[in-house]
């Protein structure tokens, strides 16, 4: 399957959870179906440039040089992975004062590692930048990018991995996955499910669409059970769902055609709301309410801080007053309209979409290129809803280096391979 199809999978999910949610919520149909009109807009602009024929500045001809992961020695990737799980273990213990020892005994002793990890992080600062947060910063990148890259190389670029190798490959997942369980947070369950997503729909298949198909009910049982850890985590904070309240923007809807065929599914859907639904009750609101409102207003949002410079507000001053964003994400079609107006935000589609098409049509993709579509899709998946890309000091330095890299291949030695 071709990355366009993949970016379109996830709309698809979109658009359905986000009629689910209007089904179940006080949500309105017509202004939130006007969010998911700009958010297929945008997948037109990538598409666009995906489809662009135009022969590419970087040519991956087949080459005879092994990725070096491959042909290094079982020592090499041993020290790599013990390195991963050192690193994990003293970014934890610097977020959240927690040694392993101390996680298993709260974990059993159900104690909300969350809350754990919000007191020390507050009562430490570990908020405000210093030098000594520098290392560990740079170790949570390393662990990252330790499994992005190794879940790439031996997942797409080779087709059988060996034991030894599998159990490298849990090591490193074990330090990730580490990293997100103490401190009480879900979001790298999310990442390493976005990861397998694409991995399963980016590995070459022989069998068509009945390897597609298997694919597809991989992801939906993986997704299932991702939903499951998510609302496992929320109610070991003592978060409990309460249809009573009432809410400033959005509210549980219990006469809504969803809760009256299942109420259960319906209370999972509201549930997401937060992390997958509030960025379309925003932009509907941004768009009716905001860049919609008057002519001087609309012009002010196609060009780059339109409403800073007549305004003296950026888009999220302005929407802090309209809605209940809280603890929420300001979606990043807010971010970046703000930015870079409307008109840049589609030229980033676009060009996104440019990179992505040539990389399709390169006879052989690098773990590097690979990569580099993996952050474009958590970058595209982003924009309607959240911030995924860049909630983290990691993810920026990833995108960093990654720019580093295209800059260095593209201008200076087309050679360079990673």
């Amino acid at each position: 399957m071709n990355f366009k199809k993949i970016v379109a999978g996830f709309y698809a999910a979109y658009t359905l959870y986000v009629f689910l949610l209007i089904g179940t919520t006080t949500m309105d149909f017509l202004n939130t179906s006007l969010a998911l009109i700009f958010m297929w807009v945008n997948y037109a602009f990538f598409l666009l440039g995906y489809n662009l024929k135009k022969r590419s500045n970087l040519s991956y001809a087949k080459s005879k040089r092994e990725i070096w992961m491959l042909k290094t020695n079982k020592l090499v990737l041993l020290t790599i992975a013990g390195t991963s799980l050192i690193f994990s273990v003293a970014v934890v213990n610097y977020y959240t004062g927690q040694t392993p020892t101390s996680v298993i005994e709260n974990l059993t002793n159900n104690v909300s590692l969350y809350y754990e990890y919000q007191n020390y992080f507050q009562e430490q600062q570990r908020n405000v930048f210093t030098i000594t947060k520098i290392p560990f910063i740079l170790m949570i990148f390393i662990v990252k990018i330790i499994l992005l890259y190794s879940y790439i190389v031996f997942f797409i670029k080779k087709e059988k991995t060996s034991l030894f190798e599998k159990i490298y490959l849990l090591l490193i997942t074990c330090s990730f996955i580490y990293i997100g369980v103490g401190r009480g947070t879900s979001f790298e369950f999310f990442e390493l499910l976005i990861l397998i997503i694409f991995i399963l729909f980016s590995t070459k298949k022989k069998s068509g669409n009945l390897m597609n198909v298997k694919s597809l009910v991989i992801g939906l049982l993986l997704s299932s059970l991702a939903v499951y850890i998510f609302i496992s985590g929320i109610n070991a904070r003592g978060v409990e769902f309460d249809p009573s309240i009432i809410r400033a923007d959005v509210n549980y809807d219990p006469q809504g055609w969803l809760p009256t065929i299942s109420s259960s599914l319906a209370v999972i859907v509201f549930r997401l709301y937060a992390y997958f639904g509030f960025g379309f009750f925003y932009i509907s609101i941004y768009l009716t309410e905001t860049w919609f409102a008057s002519i001087n207003n609309f012009f002010m949002g196609l060009f780059p801080w339109g409403y800073e410079l007549i305004l003296g507000n950026s888009v999220q001053d302005i929407m802090g007053r309209l809605v209940d964003v809280g603890v929420k994400w300001h979606p990043d079609f807010s971010v970046l309209i703000n930015d870079l107006g409307y008109v840049g935000m589609l030229m980033i589609c676009l060009f996104i979409g440019l990179f992505c098409g040539y990389s399709a049509r390169f006879d052989e993709k690098t773990p590097i290129v690979e990569l580099t579509n993996y952050v474009i899709l958590l970058q595209m998946i982003s924009l309607p809803v959240g911030n995924f890309l860049f909630t983290s000091s990691a993810n920026q330095l990833i995108v960093f280096s990654l720019l580093i890299y295209w800059i260095w291949k593209i201008f200076i030695n087309r050679r360079f391979v990673i």
